[in-house]
């Protein structure tokens, strides 16, 4: 199955085209806005280097937080939107999991709240969340030291309380479609993961 893998959870859009043999083709940017304008572009050029069209395409991988509320909102209703018009699922991610995803180390995944705490998850060597997501204090994550952490808030946390930090290497987007493509017989739905009410609403 070939997957069109989408995030922009975070500071950046990360897109990639990937089957359960290959990785065709990737792009990931750093950006604080205009992931939505950015997204659409970024997609075409996906499938020009990677030689696709979206007819190609067999099902779609997306990220469903936690993150900013607007950039989870974006990532869901295109990956929503390419799913129905192209007749294909669609399927979700956490945005912890995919932190985890081969790092090959136990580790607590911590994203950045855009408050003074963390969205954060424990996961084993083997890449298995060991606990429920939960919002956590500094000083809560402080006093379970030592871990290792990886995410959107590691390094701002290291900071703060001297934790191990691990600078991902994998594309996001690419292990969100590896972990789609690997549980295929029992998909997660692409409902958001919000952890908490948005700032503003109208």
């Amino acid at each position: 199955m070939l997957l069109l893998a989408l995030d922009t959870s975070a500071n950046y859009v990360s897109v990639a085209l990937v089957s359960e043999v290959r990785t065709f083709a990737f792009f990931e940017e750093e950006m604080e806005r205009g992931q939505a304008e950015s997204l659409m572009v970024m997609i075409e050029s996906l499938l020009q280097k990677a030689k696709k069209t979206m007819a190609d395409v067999q099902g779609i991988a997306v990220t469903v937080g936690p993150g900013s509320f607007t950039g989870v909102r974006i990532g869901l209703a295109a990956a929503r939107a390419f799913g129905l018009a192209l007749g294909i699922p669609v399927f979700g991610v956490t945005c912890f999991e995919v932190w985890a995803y081969h790092l090959g180390r136990a580790c607590k995944v911590v994203l950045d709240s855009k408050r003074d705490d963390y969205f954060v998850q424990s996961f084993d060597a083997e890449g298995k969340a060991v606990n429920k997501p939960a919002i956590q204090s500094v000083e809560t994550l402080k006093s379970e030291l030592p871990f290792v952490a990886v995410g959107t808030g590691a390094a701002s946390l290291s900071e703060e309380i001297g934790c191990e930090a691990v600078v991902k290497i994998s594309p996001i987007a690419v292990a969100a479609a590896r972990i789609a493509l690997s549980r295929l017989d029992d998909p997660m739905p692409p409902n958001p993961l919000y952890m908490r009410e948005a700032d503003v609403t109208v």
